[in-house]
């Protein structure tokens, strides 16, 4: 009997592992330096980016600033020395409709949806 409940709670933890979706609103963001830009994260858990202005955004850890992303369908998502930013950084309450965003090119959409599949894969970029 034990031995049941140990498969059960195994399968049920298993079931629950899964990375959830990203938040599909927009949000705002806030640079170390104090500026702001908004943008939509995309992604879930295991391979996630942000779009802001027709540009892909990925945060530094070691500097802690949000940077232009290269995408590169091989290597992953590259960061670039671009910093993030908008172009009214002083407003905080952004929404889409204010911020009047442009999306990412098809191209670019199409490099990270196989950017997306190969982290699910486990064999790409995470």
């Amino acid at each position: 009997m034990k031995i049941l409940h140990i498969i059960l709670l195994s399968i049920l933890l298993n079931v629950t592992a899964f990375g959830a979706p990203a938040i599909t609103r927009e949000l705002v963001f806030t640079q170390p330096d104090g500026t702001h830009f908004s943008g939509e994260l995309k992604g879930d858990s295991s391979f996630h980016w942000i779009e802001s202005n027709g540009d892909v955004i990925i945060y530094n850890p070691q500097d802690k600033y949000y940077y232009k992303a290269i995408v590169d369908s091989k290597k992953g998502l590259l960061i670039s020395s671009e910093k993030a930013t908008s172009s009214n950084s002083k407003v905080i309450g952004m929404t889409l409709s204010d911020s009047k965003t442009k999306s990412i090119s098809d191209a670019e959409k199409e490099k990270l949806q196989l950017l997306y599949k190969k982290a699910k894969n486990s064999d790409g970029p995470r």
